[in-house]
């Protein structure tokens, strides 16, 4: 009896060091991505963000130093950090910096939570912007549930989440100190480099469980978006969208009521920019381009429209290549030299092909400003006779050019192979004499 309960105890021993002893896995961060985020957060945001997650990084660190942006992008981001098996660390830097609105909401998202001194965090209620002005949104239904989604957050992380109504509700803002203090953040750092150091050793709860970071000997690279999502970041400028599609629906009326001058075309191109830089898929815009740009070719081939036609249809086929998404190496496991060089190899023809249609209209439009030459030093000249001349008129054959020619001397009848000598000129007739 006394040999089976000494068998229990030390079995139950065995079991509560066990646990004891379990610690988290270890991330040994090799390569750290830094993703700035310096402008208001639109759908180019959030593409930056997942190009860098297909990337691989062993840990991301959110640079935030933004006025806020776009609710449904914001929200998109905050669900890839929650999906996310790479350690999000939010970070409002450099120092000065300010993450108010959707900033605030990414930085409590993450799953480590840092600012840099004298830097600032607040101001969340959403807003409608209007044409002239920025109109707060006081309706209980939209403020409980973005409340919800920073509380719910701040929970997962065990911050303070009675933060969350203060910062949308009152717009309260805090600075680094008292982000800290009142425990929305868990680091104050100067820089990257301070930053890396104090994350070292912590603890983070990611989608595939709990992790510690070690980064002894991390790397850190300041992460570059890819052609297509600089485009994208240019035109989800809300003021570019809109001028975008301002101008392109003026271009299409204009063009339907003017037809020929292309600006239908132009009015196209305009209007499909406009939409991805207001959250069009960039995909399926990039299919349209690329269709409108192949018809727009053939078009110009087929009717020869003095390189107008064709040059907006180059155009087209170039963004239509940039907006394509499988022109990202993330979406292929091959490195990203391969697809710079399959990116170079299709823009090269496209670009060589647009510089031989704007030579080919150079060149007609040049010829078109110039007076005919043909015949100009004609005079003096000797030609054959192709035929019997009849009522002192017929044909002549001059430097491989027919030509009507009248006889000045009647008397002298011309036949078929003799020579005659081009005295002038009345308009498209030769004035000969037989020699």
């Amino acid at each position: 009896m006394k040999k089976n309960l000494l068998i229990g105890f030390l079995c139950v021993l065995a079991l509560l060091f066990g646990f004891m002893t379990v610690q988290a896995d270890e991330i040994h961060a090799k390569k750290i991505y830094v993703i700035e985020i310096d402008d208001a957060i639109t759908s180019a945001t959030t593409e930056i963000i997942k190009e860098a997650v297909n990337e691989k990084p062993d840990v991301i660190i959110l640079r935030l130093n933004t006025p806020g942006g776009n609710l449904d992008s914001t929200l998109e981001i905050i669900q890839i950090i929650d999906n996310s098996e790479i350690p999000f660390v939010g970070y409002v830097g450099p120092k000065g910096a300010h993450a108010w609105s959707a900033g605030t909401f990414i930085l409590l998202s993450t799953h480590i939570a840092a600012m840099a001194p004298n830097s600032i965090i607040g101001s969340c209620q959403p807003v409608y912007i209007g044409a002239d002005k920025s109109i707060p949104i006081n309706e209980t239904k939209i403020l409980n549930a973005v409340i919800a989604v920073m509380k719910e957050r701040m929970k997962m992380y065990n911050r303070n989440f009675s933060l969350a109504e203060k910062f949308i509700v009152e717009n309260l803002n805090l600075n680094a100190y008292e982000a800290k203090e009142f425990n929305a953040v868990e680091i104050i750092a100067d820089n990257e480099d301070d930053l890396i150091k104090q994350i070292n050793g912590m603890n983070v709860s990611v989608s595939s469980g709990e992790k510690t970071i070690i980064t002894g000997n991390a790397e850190i690279v300041y992460y570059e978006a890819s052609i297509r999502t600089k485009f994208m970041s240019v035109l989800s400028n809300p003021l570019i969208a809109s001028l975008l599609l301002m101008i392109g629906i003026y271009a299409l009326i204009f063009g339907f009521s003017n037809p020929g001058m292309g600006a239908e075309i132009l009015g196209a191109l305009c209007i499909l920019l406009g939409l991805i830089g207001l959250g069009f898929p960039a995909d399926l815009a990039g299919i349209a381009l690329l269709i409108l740009g192949i018809v727009l070719i053939i078009y110009e081939l087929s009717t020869h429209s003095f390189g107008i036609i064709g040059g907006a249809g180059v155009v087209a086929l170039i963004m239509g290549i940039i907006f394509l998404g499988p022109l990202s190496s993330p979406n292929f496991y091959v490195s990203q030299d391969f697809f710079n060089q399959l990116l170079f190899s299709i823009l090269v023809p496209s670009v060589i092909f647009a510089v031989f249609l704007i030579f080919a209209v150079t060149k007609i439009f040049n010829a078109g400003k110039k007076k005919p030459v043909i015949g100009e030093n004609i005079i003096g000249e000797t030609a054959e006779s192709t035929e019997d001349f009849e009522n002192n008129t017929g044909f002549v054959m001059s430097k491989g050019e027919l030509w009507k020619a009248k006889n000045l001397k009647p008397d002298e009848k011309i036949l078929k192979g003799d020579k005659v000598k081009i005295k002038g000129k009345d308009d498209w007739t030769l004035l000969v004499e037989k020699i």
